[in-house]
């Protein structure tokens, strides 16, 4: 404030110093002007000259313009030196300057409170149904990006990757190409479904993961990548159950122990679909599915390092089929089993991105009708473009969502497209509490306590995913035995129109479009 008011008075008095010069600079000009136009200029009349002999005075035209200079220059300067000492004395405030005084507050005044900041209002909470009691201590994954991860446990090999070349390449020229990488070929299979060579590589000492992505420019290659883990989504160990009866309540819930007027949707067995469990290998032993696989493929060859343990995939085969000692979803069924699943050094059952892909090309070339995918991992362009071809083929895909708590999205392969993904439920309909969640979830089913069968001849309550896929890869053996004429997308809206809404209304995170009803399914959709 203070330095604005000395610019205004420095300002005033080089106004003013130029104000006052102005009159004596202008001065001459009009004199000079005066004694010209005396001279020059005629008088009216003729005057008869007189003598004067008094001596003419020098003209002052010259003085008075010498005088209006000086007089301009003075002004101008004090104006300078005046305006100079007055920008030093703006550098530093009188000695005597106060800031004014705040006024007083009125009286009564009180300010407005302030409202909160907007920025630091947290996001709700997804709404939960109030049945669903949460553990106080929950065990979750966080997933990484792009990465899947399951755990601790390892999302894909660090000493294997697949390469999956061209279509059309002689062999000479796919020995040539692993020749000129120096690449040590552990398999080799062609995957009909995908019209390519797939090739199953160890790393060389000197390549890295890096590396192999690199290697993805060679004209003879379609895709390279790692060769990725997947996991059985089953999330509790086995608990012995005896005695069966009154154990099985997934029946009561999917509509399934209707009498009466429904008698009649209810006598689908399955019979004449074809559904392949891609797992770790059925049991042929156990009475409960005693005939029940028709075909069988193994991805090991028979070594003493390989530990190959198929009751995840006894399991998962017993809610689908089982013959005695418990009941099936579709006893008839003709199932196809994959083995594609084996025990690594740590004792957990993995399965890995080569050996699902072979698994599945040769359950398509078995005419399989469903293929059920209880298990979870990252994402795998290899798998996904597998799973796009079956599915333009006119096979169902039906895959567990996963087991890795609330803040896990859904795995893969549930989360691709044509896949139907599937969350678990308990006894009272209430989510399952490992269940991933998220906006690929689709169905629901029970998936909590589920009587399976194991060992030899045994049987047990297990709780995952897993148990919940198997009961909706049931009832679209079921749906198709009745209606084989569906498409893919047909049965997709059957199964979703036909569900008991759970969560929000409408399709939801958590339970996705609700529970299966199979017998409003079987019935078209249509209400009881």
């Amino acid at each position: 404030m203070m330095k604005h008011v000395i610019r205004q008075k420095t300002g005033v008095a080089f106004i003013f110093g130029a104000l006052m010069a102005l009159p004596v600079a202008f001065a001459p000009t009009f004199s000079v002007a005066q004694t010209y136009d005396r001279y020059e200029q005629k008088p009216p009349y003729i005057r008869k000259p007189t003598r004067d002999r008094r001596p003419q005075r020098p003209s002052r035209s010259r003085d008075n313009a010498t005088g209006a200079a000086i007089g301009f220059g003075i002004g101008l300067g004090l104006s300078i030196i005046d305006g100079a000492r007055r920008q030093n004395e703006m550098q530093q405030p009188p000695a005597n300057y106060r800031p004014p005084a705040a006024p007083p507050p009125r009286q009564g005044y009180r300010p407005a409170p302030r409202k909160p900041h907007q920025g630091a209002r947290q996001p709700r909470p997804p709404r939960v149904t109030s049945r669903i009691q949460l553990p106080e201590t929950l065990r979750v994954a966080r997933a990484k990006p792009r990465i899947y991860s399951i755990g601790d446990k390892p999302w894909a090999s660090d000493t294997e990757f697949v390469v999956a070349l061209y279509p059309g390449l002689p062999d000479g020229a796919i020995d040539a190409f692993i020749a000129d990488y120096g690449l040590d070929l552990i398999e080799r299979t062609r995957i009909k479904l995908l019209d390519q060579v797939v090739l199953k590589l160890r790393y060389p000492e000197d390549m890295s993961p890096r590396d192999v992505l690199d290697m993805a420019t060679d004209i003879r290659v379609f895709r390279a990548q790692p060769d990725y883990f997947y996991y059985p989504s089953s999330g509790e160990q086995s608990r012995a159950s005896v005695p069966y009866a009154g154990l099985q309540y997934a029946f009561d819930r999917l509509g399934l122990e209707q009498s009466g007027a429904q008698a009649n949707r209810l006598e689908a067995s399955g019979e004449g679909v074809r559904l392949a469990v891609i797992d770790s290998g059925i049991r042929s032993d156990h009475p409960a599915l005693t005939g029940a696989v028709s075909s069988r493929f193994t991805a090991f060859v028979p070594t003493g390092e390989a530990q190959l343990v198929p009751e995840h995939g006894t399991a998962v085969a017993s809610i689908i089929a089982a013959q005695s000692g418990m009941r099936g979803m579709a006893r008839n069924v003709s199932l196809l089993s994959a083995q594609v699943f084996q025990a690594n050094a740590q004792g957990n059952m993995v399965a890995d991105s080569f050996d699902i892909v072979r698994g599945i090309d040769w359950a398509v070339q078995q005419g399989a009708d469903i293929l059920n995918l209880s298990f979870a991992g990252g994402r795998d362009d290899l798998l996904e473009m597998a799973l796009l071809k079956a599915s333009e083929k006119g096979v169902v895909l039906v895959a567990a969502a996963g087991n890795e708590g609330a803040d896990a999205p859904v795995a893969f392969p549930a989360a691709y497209a044509p896949v139907i993904a599937v969350t678990a439920t308990d006894e009272e309909d209430a989510l399952y509490v490992f269940a991933n969640q998220g906006d690929d979830v689709e169905l629901a089913a029970p998936g909590v306590d589920i009587l399976v069968a194991v060992g030899t001849n045994g049987f047990a309550l297990q709780s995952g995913t897993s148990m919940a896929t198997a009961y909706i890869s049931g009832a679209v053996a079921l749906l198709l035995q009745k209606e084989p004429e569906l498409s893919v997308e047909e049965i997709k809206q059957r199964l979703s129109g036909s569900a008991l809404d759970l969560g929000p209304q409408g399709k939801d995170p958590l339970f996705g479009y609700g529970r299966l009803d199979v017998s409003r399914a079987l019935a078209g959709g249509e209400p009881d």
